[in-house]
């Protein structure tokens, strides 16, 4: 994948073992995250995604036991798109963080990776009738606790 770096100095993503699915994504700059507001953090590059495949923007494992999340769950960045990544991202009060209004990051941490993944696209039929399965409408739930 091609990427344009936008700021100086920029620290690339990169793939931290053989078999990881998702390439880490380095702070450009020093964050200040405020506890419960919609934080939004530029990501100082832009990216050509190849054609047939999809970015899909996530909070790393680590980040996410901070309470570290993207306002809209996970960032689509398709194949056209060329402006700067963005993440808007929130910081969820929980026991780690409870009694806190803001969490600090230095330039060169990782919060956030990218999987890049092949997607297909189908076409759209209106249908009056859909074919049975054993779930059936069966929602949140429905297949066990």
């Amino acid at each position: 994948m091609k990427i344009k770096p936008l700021v100086p100095d920029f620290i690339k993503p990169e793939y931290k073992r053989e078999l990881s699915a998702g390439m880490d994504i380095y702070l450009q700059s020093d964050v200040t995250l405020v506890v419960g507001a919609d934080n939004v953090v530029k990501l100082g590059f832009a990216a050509e995604v190849p054609e047939g495949y999809v970015a899909l923007l996530l909070p790393r494992s680590s980040s996410g036991m901070k309470g570290i999340n993207l306002r809209n769950t996970v960032g689509v960045i398709d194949a056209d798109y060329r402006g700067e990544w963005i993440a808007h991202i929130v910081v969820d009060q929980n026991q780690d963080n409870a009694l806190l209004d803001e969490l600090r990051f230095k330039k060169g941490d990782r919060l956030l990776q990218c999987i890049i993944t092949p997607f297909k696209r189908e076409d759209i039929e209106l249908t009056e009738t859909l074919s049975m399965t054993g779930r059936g409408d069966g929602g949140f739930g429905s297949t066990g606790q």
